[in-house]
C-alpha cells in the first residue's frame, strides 16, 4: 500500500508517500476506503526484481545514462540499449581509425581519441 494522505497504522502515524507491506486485506481495503492509500505492485518475494533493477542502474550509470538512479525498468534498459548503441558505432569508428584498445574504452574517451585522430 502507498499512502496518500494521513493516516495511522499499528500506532504509528503514517503521511503521504509511507509504503506499507504486508498489510492485511481488510485494513488494506479500509485504508483504500478511506481514500488515504492506494495499493500498488507487491515485491518480489527473493528479492530479485530489486536485485535484478540495482543491476540495471549500475550498467546504466556506467554507460552514462542520466538519472540512471530514478528511472525505471523500461526507462533504463530503453538508455543502456542507446548507451550500447552509442559506444558499438564508436568502436567501430576507433577500429577503423587504428585507435588501440577501442573495445576495451569507454564512449568519452572514444570520442575524445576519435577527435584526436580525425584531426591529424
Amino acid at each position: 500500500m502507498k499512502i496518500t494522505g494521513v493516516a495511522k497504522y499499528k500506532g504509528d502515524w503514517k503521511k503521504p508517500g509511507d509504503e506499507l507491506r504486508k498489510v492485511e486485506d481488510e485494513i488494506g481495503k479500509s485504508l483504500v476506503s478511506a481514500e488515504v492509500a492506494v495499493e500498488i505492485e507487491p515485491l518480489d518475494k527473493d528479492g530479485d526484481g530489486d536485485q535484478e533493477l540495482q543491476e540495471l542502474r549500475e550498467r546504466a550509470k556506467t554507460l552514462g545514462v542520466q538519472n540512471a538512479g530514478r528511472l525505471g525498468e523500461a526507462k533504463l534498459k530503453e538508455g543502456i540499449a542507446e548507451k550500447e548503441a552509442e559506444l558499438k558505432e564508436l568502436q567501430e569508428k576507433a577500429f577503423e581509425l587504428g585507435i588501440a584498445d577501442a573495445y576495451e574504452k569507454d564512449a568519452a574517451t572514444l570520442a575524445k581519441e576519435i577527435e584526436a585522430a580525425e584531426q591529424k
